[in-house]
């Protein structure tokens, strides 16, 4: 005869073993995902289901911050905004200064949230200003964002990214001086002007522009064009 306490065993596996609901992750909703390495104090979404004419811009930045500028977008995945702030200080020359991008989701989760960001801190070199061009560098029809950060000096030096706001993925990202980067429409891509010195030649004064078109070919920038001319 079976023991009793064994029987019970039995019938409570044969239970949990059963074809009820499965409660596997799978089947479970999972939020809505939230990109890693945004900004500090940047709002984790704005909940007003409108248009992005009107989401007001300030609500898109740090809570200390003031908006310098944004930028409307459309693409493929969505209307989107780009938004840039500073954080007011004694040194208008040194402050802490961001950009993101928000995009509007159709998904159940909060109407606008941000998909990219960047954040520039006072330091050793601050950024002096954060600018932004919108056009379709990638050349799949959609909108991306052409961002330069100003660290000024003699050379006019900066940073400048791409970035897909669609996927809120950074496409490209280049440093120097003595030069600047621009969305080209025919092809779509990035056209790169920069000075070229000869031994000899006044900062003022380069002896020739290199202008190089560059292309997007896969998530691999290749060169489309290389012109140099005098100034």
């Amino acid at each position: 005869m079976r023991h009793p306490f064994l029987a019970a065993l039995v019938i409570l596996a044969a239970a949990c073993s059963g074809s009820g609901a499965s409660t596997s992750p799978s089947d479970t909703p999972s939020a809505s995902p939230y990109p890693s390495g945004l900004p500090a104090g940047l709002p984790p979404s704005f909940g007003d289901a409108v248009g992005p004419g009107d989401v007001p811009a300030a609500a898109l930045v740090p809570l200390e911050a003031q908006v310098t500028g944004s930028w409307r977008a459309t693409t493929s995945a969505g209307d989107a905004i780009l938004v840039s702030w500073e954080v007011p200080g004694g040194d208008p020359f040194r402050t802490d200064r961001g950009i993101a991008a928000w995009r509007r989701f159709d998904d159940g989760g909060a109407p606008w949230r941000p998909v990219w960001g960047r954040a520039y801190p006072s330091g050793r070199a601050p950024v002096q200003n954060v600018t932004a061009q919108i056009a379709d560098v990638t050349g799949d029809g959609s909108d991306d964002a052409v961002i330069l950060a100003e660290t000024g000096g003699s050379g006019s030096c900066g940073t400048t990214s791409a970035v897909d706001l669609a996927t809120g993925t950074l496409v490209y990202r280049s440093s120097g001086c003595d030069r600047t980067v621009d969305p080209n429409a025919d092809p779509p891509g990035l056209v790169v002007r920069e000075a070229v010195y000869r031994p000899g030649d006044a900062h003022c004064c380069p002896s020739r522009v290199r202008t190089t078109v560059l292309v997007d070919d896969g998530g691999t920038w290749k060169t489309s064009s290389v012109q140099t001319t005098t100034p």
